[in-house]
């Protein structure tokens, strides 16, 4: 055979194989469009509940859902955040017997069968008696309002009771434009907040909360606090959830004065806050450092005065201290108590996000899901212009985590390669709660080839000498083990009770090291002169400029 033939060769099996994915990916719109098209049994009657923060909203839907529960019904409380989801549970069971309620979030499953189960979106039931989906604006979310579009679409509840922010009115009465009955309930805040002059550490009332936006910034501010007499502890993001609930607790139970936190109390989490100090109003994204959008700033806002369900000082301020770097812009807080108290804000939710499950992929090989999604991607759009409020979510994150997947156990990247792994093992995994820079990779081995993961296990005894930073890495290390538990059994050796309790651990040591009444770490002070500079620097400007101000910029290596 000569090249010329070879080249032919290749050339029509690279042809061959093109007409087939997109076949595949003509199949998988196919088959999208029909289970997009496919609407839900309309529910006999819809409340929107429509206010600014600490309205009662989320507090009468709950009131129904206990009241229908009371009567034989079931019921799903669907919230964003998993520790509202706790509270919500805790709420339930004082009021219905234990056996009837259950709680399940990505982290924590209770009782997961019972008839009332308190719940994060992802979560949730789509069918049932009573459905109760609370900050239900999350719906726009590029992220995670999937979830939330997903009992609007596919949901088949009797009775659904919706809290959101005013903005997401007129898509939600769209979405349940063909209900038995649709009622619009405008909540006004119970309690007027008051923007207060600057707080300071030494002037910050008891029972407050100081916010900013990074692990390092709000470690820093917890130091200046002790520093300054005042008893504190914290809150963000890299805590167990046990953890969290400790630190929460001590504020309600007034052991500490102070809780300095990230925008996490942003969403729902109902601490009994007399005031709220804002440290800084701008952030990292995780694409680039912003000013906090005004409609963000006012739902942290809108924590402050609530001491109790419809009483509290409800102050907001700026935060003053001695730490450098922190520049709060009063003028974006003044705004924020005004739209937390009613005024129209800069929140546009026009969309829905929408993302595929595995039904309207078909059942694709593992090869194969790429061009499903990208099949699915085709449909979703061609739905999107038939239903305006709906938009396709990206599928780059599903396909980055297949990518690692693959690389993980060194599939070969044609369609036709097997791989150790069916189409739903593969699915389950791409799709669960964990970062594809984190334990994922390692998740995936086990979970495909059986690589053990016995080895990154630690005794207690070893937790319970952890550092802070090597605490919150084992933690999460864990958390993501028992995540990947729950929907796989043992992975790698490894079941969902032993990383559970890993975890459990964790939170532990985290607890004693932020219980002690001295600095976490020295996030706030220059490590050559001790003096204090902004937490996200090593060096105050004094030290950096004396350790640098011998290089002249023309040689960028010399140093």
């Amino acid at each position: 055979m000569t090249d010329r033939d070879l080249a032919r060769e290749r050339r029509q099996a690279r042809q061959k194989e093109s007409r087939r994915l997109r076949g595949l990916e003509r199949e998988a719109a196919a088959r999208a469009r029909v289970r997009l098209a496919a609407r839900t049994t309309p529910p006999e009657r819809v409340v929107l509940r429509l206010g600014p923060t600490n309205s009662g909203k989320t507090h009468d839907g709950i009131e129904f859902l206990i009241a229908q529960a009371r009567l034989g019904l079931s019921g799903t409380y669907a919230a964003p955040l998993r520790m509202l989801a706790r509270e919500v549970y805790e709420r339930l069971r004082a009021h219905l017997p234990d056996e009837r309620v259950g709680l399940v979030t990505g982290e924590e499953r209770i009782n997961p069968q019972a008839d009332v189960v308190s719940c994060t979106a992802e979560s949730a039931r789509t069918c049932g008696d009573v459905l109760v989906l609370d900050e239900a604006h999350w719906v726009a979310d590029h992220d995670r309002g999937h979830a939330w579009t997903r009992l609007l679409l596919t949901g088949s509840h009797r009775y659904i009771h919706v809290a959101a922010a005013p903005e997401a009115g007129a898509l939600l009465r769209t979405a349940f434009v063909q209900a038995g009955h649709l009622e619009i309930a405008q909540h006004s805040r119970c309690t007027e907040l008051t923007h207060a002059p600057a707080m300071g550490p030494r002037t910050i009332p008891a029972g407050s909360a100081v916010v900013a936006f990074s692990r390092r910034a709000v470690l820093a501010l917890h130091r200046e606090l002790i520093d300054h007499g005042r008893s504190a502890t914290v809150l963000y993001g890299a805590m167990p959830p046990g953890a969290r609930r400790e630190q929460i607790q001590r504020l309600v139970t007034g052991e500490v004065e102070v809780i300095v936190t990230t925008d996490v109390i942003g969403h729902g989490v109902n601490l009994p806050l007399r005031a709220v100090a804002f440290a800084e109003t701008g952030k990292f994204d995780g694409k680039e450092r912003r000013r906090l959008r005004l409609w963000e700033a006012a739902q942290i806002a809108g924590r402050a005065g609530r001491r109790g369900f419809a009483a509290g000082e409800g102050l907001v301020a700026t935060y003053a201290g001695g730490i450098p770097g922190f520049s709060p812009d009063a003028g974006l807080v003044r705004a924020a108590v005004a739209v937390a108290n009613g005024a129209p804000s800069d929140l546009s939710i026009i969309k829905a996000s929408l993302r595929p499950d595995w039904g309207e992929l078909g059942d694709p090989t593992p090869a194969e899901i790429p061009h499903a999604l990208r099949g699915w991607r085709k449909a979703a759009r061609r739905e999107a212009s038939a239903r305006p409020w709906l938009r396709p979510a990206s599928i780059e994150t599903l396909l980055t985590m297949w990518e690692t997947a693959r690389a993980t156990v060194r599939a070969p990247v044609t369609v036709d390669a097997p791989w150790p792994g069916d189409g739903p093992t593969v699915w389950r995994l791409i799709t669960l709660p964990v970062d594809a820079d984190g334990a994922f990779p390692e998740i995936a081995a086990a979970v495909l080839t059986g690589r053990s993961l016995r080895t990154i296990l630690r005794p207690d005894s070893v937790i319970s000498r952890m550092s802070l930073d090597e605490a919150e890495r084992h933690a999460a290390l864990m958390r993501d083990l028992s995540s990947a538990g729950r929907s796989f059994g043992a992975v790698g050796g490894v079941d969902h009770e032993e990383a559970a309790a890993g975890e459990e651990a964790a939170s532990r040591r985290i607890v004693e090291l932020v219980a002690q009444r001295r600095p976490l770490v020295n996030a706030s002070l220059c490590v050559s002169c001790a003096r204090p500079c902004a937490p996200w620097f090593q060096r105050c400007d004094d030290c950096h400029r004396a350790r640098f101000d011998w290089y002249d910029g023309d040689d960028p290596f010399a140093w």
